[in-house]
């Protein structure tokens, strides 16, 4: 319910943001790789894990000032690696987790300088991307990365309802220029860098 209710403050903070200013409606796909570790309790040797993200965007586009909003709806692959180890027969083992993520970000966007009559395109103007996430966990699996023999296996053990948090909120920052981003987001249990 407190979830909730943050999710329609956050929704109402942007329509006012967008009705304060001069602006235009824009947005289009996003894709990108990304790069997330799980913060686990008693694990202190987890690696970023390489996955991808991919959504769309919805903006509201200054034309005669430097501040704009956003909102994101993001399918993202998350999770963590743990490092390379050897097992009780001198296995080659490795433990992974998988997580499936709907992240909806927040975006209030600051660019370095106003438009000019010859802008065409905002991705052309340098710009700052700070909010808040929320992020939709809709399930994960536990993985174990065995080598035997130089014969890889895999043991695939999907979650259980109920044991993982189906929401999870955090802080999203991102830098943009062109159609490159580089986003960087802090939740409670998972940290990430995407390019988008």
């Amino acid at each position: 319910m407190k979830e909730k209710k943050l999710l329609i403050l956050l929704l109402l903070w942007l329509i006012g943001t967008g009705s304060l200013m001069a602006q235009r409606l824009g947005g289009g796909l996003m894709l990108g790789p990304t790069f997330s570790t799980m913060s686990m309790s008693g694990n202190d040797s987890t690696r970023f894990r390489p996955d991808f993200t991919g959504g769309v965007r919805i903006a509201l586009i200054p034309k005669h000032s430097i501040v704009g909003a956003e909102i994101d709806v993001l399918y993202s692959r998350q999770g963590t690696s743990s490092k390379k180890g050897l097992d009780a027969n001198n296995n080659t083992i490795r433990y992974l987790e998988k997580s499936h993520y709907i992240n909806v970000p927040l975006l209030l966007n600051i660019y370095f300088r106003k438009w000019n009559e010859d802008d065409e395109d905002e991705s052309m103007i340098p710009r700052l991307r700070i909010g808040p996430q929320v992020g939709f966990c809709i399930g994960g699996n536990d993985v174990t990365d065995l080598k035997i023999k130089k014969k890889r296996q895999q043991y695939i053990t999907p979650w259980e309802s109920g044991s993982f948090n189906r929401i999870d909120c955090g802080i999203t920052a991102a830098l943009s220029y062109w159609f490159i981003e580089v986003r960087y987001t802090k939740k409670l249990y998972i940290c990430s860098f995407e390019i988008l």
